[in-house]
């Protein structure tokens, strides 16, 4: 049976919406990719994770379940980004130029040097970063910001921050508990190309809205983002909690990854794996031919982007 996913549980033990818990139900790559059609939404995203262990240990050649599926679906309104943590992956798409390839920073940084971007455009030409590696927080209070966006957008790099969402378990008390705010931050502060969010909705709410600070209006009224750090300011320096050590920077050797594996023929369902996958268990047949629906699903976000919305923002 689906479940909601908890990503709070861990840090506060809250579960997320335990009333519908089970109310969702999980889509195969087609039946997103035919929602996302339908709707007319602006992109896609497809984030495709452990291909060298669905290669090696369940014999599934994701890369070519992906690109048949979107050719299948024939997206020609909408942009297509095929986003993954593996540089081997992505390259997989180089040869169809129609497609924005993401590559997937999940560790945080403090500082992206020229070298490492160089190597990241040889693979991509969007990254997509957390948010940690943007402003830094400290027990739920802002305390700095980072050069990131402006480097890597200096290299010629789409910048996407992920992962946004409405929880206020998930906000600095800068944001004041509300999403908006966080949101007009890293749009309008910090001005990233996109956000990968949770909630779609509250991200376009704000995208198209007129009360946005950078766009010319004759509202009385405007969205101010927060100024970083200024709430613990106010903090008497004696209960201001001690400061993070800095991340380290972003090092070449954090991005390249070696080819996928060969796509195996003799697939087992059990074990371990030593190929970037996850430790499994037993497995029943079934749950290996819905695997490549499953990891798919599981990935598959909208995409919001500045860029695709800006006619939108005209018309205001």
């Amino acid at each position: 049976m689906p479940q909601i996913t908890n990503p709070f549980m861990a840090t506060s033990g809250i579960q997320r919406n335990p009333a519908f818990k089970n109310k969702g139900k999980f889509f195969t790559l087609s039946q997103f990719l035919d929602f996302a059609k339908a709707k007319a939404v602006a992109g896609v995203m497809i984030n495709i994770q452990h291909a060298s262990y669905l290669a090696a240990k369940k014999g599934l050649d994701i890369i070519e379940i992906v690109t048949n599926s979107l050719k299948n679906a024939t997206l020609e309104n909408q942009r297509v980004f095929i986003r993954s943590d593996d540089t081997s992956v992505l390259s997989n798409f180089q040869k169809i130029p129609n497609y924005t390839r993401v590559l997937t920073v999940d560790t945080k940084i403090g500082d992206a040097p020229m070298k490492p971007l160089e190597e990241i455009r040889h693979h991509a030409q969007a990254v997509a970063i957390p948010r940690a590696s943007v402003i830094k927080i400290t027990n739920y209070f802002t305390t700095g910001v980072t050069k990131v966006v402006k480097e890597m957008q200096a290299a010629n790099l789409t910048v996407f921050v992920f992962v946004m969402r409405n929880e206020y378990v998930s906000l600095a008390y800068d944001f004041f508990s509300e999403s908006t705010m966080e949101i007009a931050t890293y749009v309008d502060l910090f001005h990233v190309d996109g956000v990968i969010t949770e909630f779609p909705k509250s991200a376009s709410r704000y995208i198209t809205c007129p009360c946005r600070t950078n766009l010319p209006r004759n509202d009385s009224y405007s969205i101010m983002p927060p100024e970083i750090g200024s709430l613990l300011d106010l903090v008497p320096e004696y209960a201001q909690p001690p400061a993070d050590a800095p991340f380290p920077p972003l090092n070449v050797g954090d991005i390249v990854d070696p080819p996928l594996p060969p796509v195996s023929k003799n697939a087992t369902n059990g074990g371990s794996s030593k190929v970037g996958g996850p430790a499994t268990g037993t497995s029943s047949p079934a749950l290996s031919n819905h695997l490549p629906n499953l990891f798919l699903s599981l990935f598959c976000i909208f995409m919001l982007t500045l860029t695709l919305l800006s006619n939108s923002h005209s018309a205001l």
